[in-house]
């Protein structure tokens, strides 16, 4: 199903007990990626013991811990050590997920896909790579 100004993404999640790889939607609202805690487990992650919370797109509280995961792989871009939330999932929100296409244990956080440099476009529902520019603004002629 292709719903309208959903963005997907394909992502590899590796940890120190393996990897999985995931079609993920991309929650531009969001700042962090979040993960099942199941998954999260199942691959490995560092947990922090900093706890956060959230609330879904479906209006539910989320409230997680922060992990570390050795690698997140976004599309073919690499991420060493990417931080992420880890949260159980309700069913709730995972039959929102699984209707909209995408796997039910992750949701990929806007400040992951900017560091592996893109941008979600809505209008095809993919990333688009940008280039990584610095931009100065203090320096200026007079």
């Amino acid at each position: 199903m292709q719903c309208l100004g959903i963005v997907k993404a394909r992502v590899r999640l590796k940890g120190s007990k393996g990897s999985k790889e995931y079609i993920t939607m991309v929650d531009t609202g969001a700042a962090m990626t979040v993960v099942d805690r199941k998954s999260a487990d199942s691959i490995g992650v560092i947990y922090t013991g900093r706890k956060r919370a959230l609330t879904s797109a479906t209006g539910h509280k989320l409230e997680g811990e922060i992990a570390v995961v050795r690698e997140l792989i976004l599309e073919d871009e690499v991420l060493d050590y990417e931080k992420l939330l880890s949260v159980n999932f309700s069913e709730e929100v995972k039959e929102v997920l699984r209707k909209l296409g995408v796997d039910d244990s992750i949701i990929l956080g806007l400040t992951t896909v900017e560091l592996a440099s893109f941008v979600p476009d809505t209008s095809t529902g993919r990333l688009n790579k940008v280039e990584t520019f610095l931009f100065f603004s203090g320096l200026c002629q007079r």
